[in-house]
């Protein structure tokens, strides 16, 4: 366990290292790190792949994908906890010197919440739609690099919040039917939305 500590403090002096070298470089990963601009980018791109489906097959998978992505954020979100009741991981800035860009958050540093949070987008669309899937990984693998560079998250935080996204992810589509209920009352939704869009034409 030693060794991977030691590899994962070397990786985070290495990114955050950077911090405070370039004012442009330090203002655009304060902007990705921050609580409100990557979750509020990637709940709009849902609504966007929620509703633009090319028939009437790819709308239901769609609307199936977007029932995932927040079965696989509860279920995500449960496990996370359940982990930091067993580890407590204090954040980078409470053990060693950095290079802060960020508020003190107050919680423990592992698992990371925001990758697991915005990486539970991408593995629960990535089933479904793989182009559309790639901005959400762009996203969380920008927020979740931003949290390393601005000194609020080692590495090892981050690839443990994927780690729990992809096994969440797993988990929803293997427990398939207890999404059924809300496939049908958004699909339902949907059509009649759309069977009054086309009706006002």
């Amino acid at each position: 366990m030693n060794w991977f500590l030691e590899l994962d403090y070397a990786l985070f002096k290495a990114i955050n290292g950077l911090a405070g070298l370039n004012a442009l470089l330090d203002a655009t990963m304060k902007g990705l790190c921050n609580d409100h601009f990557v979750p509020f980018t990637m709940g709009f791109l849902l609504v966007l792949f929620a509703l633009t489906g090319k028939d009437r097959r790819e709308d239901a998978d769609r609307i199936k994908g977007t029932v995932e992505v927040f079965m696989t954020i509860l279920v995500s979100s449960l496990l996370l906890h359940l982990v930091t009741s067993f580890i407590h991981r204090p954040r980078p800035f409470v053990e060693h010197e950095v290079r802060l860009l960020f508020y003190r958050p107050t919680d423990w540093s592992f698992p990371s919440n925001p990758a697991t949070a915005t990486f539970s987008f991408y593995f629960a669309v990535r089933t479904y739609q793989r182009g559309f899937s790639r901005l959400f990984l762009v996203l969380a693998a920008a927020m979740s690099i931003s949290r390393v560079f601005c000194g609020v998250h080692y590495p090892g935080d981050v690839l443990a919040g994927i780690a729990l996204a992809a096994l969440s992810a797993w988990a929803v589509r293997k427990l398939d039917f207890l999404g059924k209920p809300f496939y049908r009352i958004l699909d339902y939704l949907v059509d009649r939305a759309r069977s009054r869009t086309l009706a006002r034409e």
